[in-house]
């Protein structure tokens, strides 16, 4: 160890030598920067807590109220010319507190009257409340007040004490019991919601059984007998039903057709008919009762919380309209604290239930249809991949690589990573289904019960085009 290890060490060691044991800390200003305790100092115009008895005539002879006549001696302990129930109420022997928060034993404390503001010349800060009251008592004339004076809620009269020091403990926090009337409408609201959303989704669960066996079965066997087909089920076990450009559908779609109509036919051309082939997943729904009611219920649970927020900003303004007007925070027992606790909470409730709204709207209303094959449903849900093209990922570094890493699994786990796209299903004049996806018409072909995109031949060159300028006949408007 050279020099400059000794040199550290010697240093150490006297930087904890030279700390100080005193308790620096354990009374406030008891003790100055050296540990030396602090010199006696003056106070004066000390306020003397109320004294408070049982009877009047147990208070010091100086403190016996006396009033004018036609006034009367009241609670509050003041003078006036009738005691009023107000005025009954603010008894500051009761230390604010009334009904089962008031102990048994102030019940029936009256105050004396006030002492005057006293000068303490010896003031202890760390003893300040014994001080204040050998001065106030001394000023009172009271004497041995040590046996015969208590404290509120720590010493109550009985025994040689005959009257207690107005000493109140800091008033309990105001708190809701959760039985308030508002508490029980919140409660009923989210709970009658929670319960329909919980039926639905049971009924949901044994209504969608057969559908989705039947869903199965058919894309099993739509496998087994063509080799090499890209269809499959939906992540959520949802019907899958694409596309197909088998020949034999042409003429069955051509049925009814006017024989002065063009030609035409489910689309053969390849990368037409692949649109529906590329990952792309078709699931039908129908819309129920039940779960009708149940998306609306969100919507109308979702604006009572705005409106709940709205109501509790109104009353910390003193905005509530009836008796509550003008009285702040009326709803949280007038305590700022406990009103603005409330609102930051129920504020982050409903931030949550719109971020979890925005994430699930995709596919939250298809939620609340129930499953059916697409050629039975009202509606036709077409889900496609979402590919990202990410330029230099070649490129990037470790750091790049970890956050495309978390991004794609944020927005896998978020659903992000497809399209969701619920289309209306529709008839024509003819009586043919269809519905239109991304401006192409996909046909429901009557035989195999799928969906293909159709084609009208309208000409392969300019002269044809031109003979159409009169636009189509009524017969092909009707056919169309």
């Amino acid at each position: 160890m050279g020099f400059r290890g000794l040199a550290k060490q010697a240093a150490t060691f006297a930087l904890f030598a030279s700390v100080s044991a005193s308790q620096l800390w354990h009374d406030v200003n008891r003790y100055d920067a050296h540990g030396n305790e602090c010199l006696y100092r003056e106070k004066s115009d000390v306020v003397c807590s109320r004294l408070c008895v049982t009877d009047l005539s147990s208070c010091p002879t100086s403190l016996q109220p006396s009033c004018p006549d036609n006034q009367s001696f009241c609670a509050d302990g003041e003078c006036h010319d009738e005691c009023t129930d107000d005025i009954q109420a603010q008894n500051p022997c009761h230390c604010s507190r009334s009904g089962n928060k008031l102990p048994s034993e102030a019940q029936n404390l009256v105050p004396c009257l006030t002492i005057p503001n006293v000068t303490i010349q010896q003031f202890h800060a760390w003893n300040s409340e014994e001080d204040i009251r050998i001065a106030c008592g001394a000023e009172a004339n009271i004497t041995d007040q040590s046996k015969t004076v208590g404290v509120w809620d720590k010493n109550w009269i009985g025994g040689d004490i005959e009257a207690v020091w107005a000493e109140c403990p800091a008033a309990p926090t105001p708190n809701y019991k959760y039985n308030e009337s508002y508490w029980i409408a919140t409660y009923a609201v989210n709970g009658a919601l929670a319960l329909l959303i919980l039926v639905w989704s049971v009924y949901k669960g044994f209504a969608e059984q057969s559908v989705r066996a039947a869903t199965l079965n058919k894309t099993s066997g739509a496998e087994n007998h063509r080799p090499g087909s890209q269809e499959s089920i939906v992540a959520d076990s949802d019907s899958n039903i694409k596309g197909t450009n088998e020949k034999s559908t042409v003429e069955k779609a051509m049925l009814n057709l006017p024989s002065d109509s063009p030609a035409g036919s489910m689309n053969t051309d390849s990368n037409f008919a692949g649109v529906l082939a590329e990952g792309t997943n078709l699931s039908g729904y129908r819309n129920h009762i039940l779960g009708t009611v149940s998306v609306w219920s969100i919507g109308v649970c979702t604006l009572l919380w705005i409106c709940l927020l709205g109501v509790l900003t109104a009353d910390y303004y003193g905005k509530l309209p009836g008796w509550r007007y003008g009285k702040d925070f009326s709803l949280a027992f007038e305590s700022d604290y406990l009103l603005l606790a409330t609102f930051l909470i129920l504020w982050g409730i409903s931030f949550i239930i719109c971020v979890s709204l925005f994430i699930l709207k995709p596919y939250l209303r298809n939620y609340f249809r129930l499953l059916t094959l697409p050629a039975d449903g009202q509606y036709v849900c077409a889900v496609r991949p979402l590919n990202e093209i990410k330029v230099m990922e070649d490129n990037a570094n470790k750091l790049q690589r970890s956050i495309n890493t978390f991004s794609e699994r944020l927005r896998t786990r978020l659903g992000r990573d497809k399209e969701y796209t619920t289309c209306p299903i529709e008839k024509t004049s003819e009586g043919r289904i269809y519905f239109t996806y991304q401006c192409t018409r996909y046909v429901l072909d009557e035989q195999t019960q799928q969906y293909a995109p159709y084609e009208f031949d309208i000409g392969t060159s300019h002269r044809r085009l031109i003979q159409q300028a009169d636009g189509l006949s009524g017969a092909e408007v009707a056919y169309r």
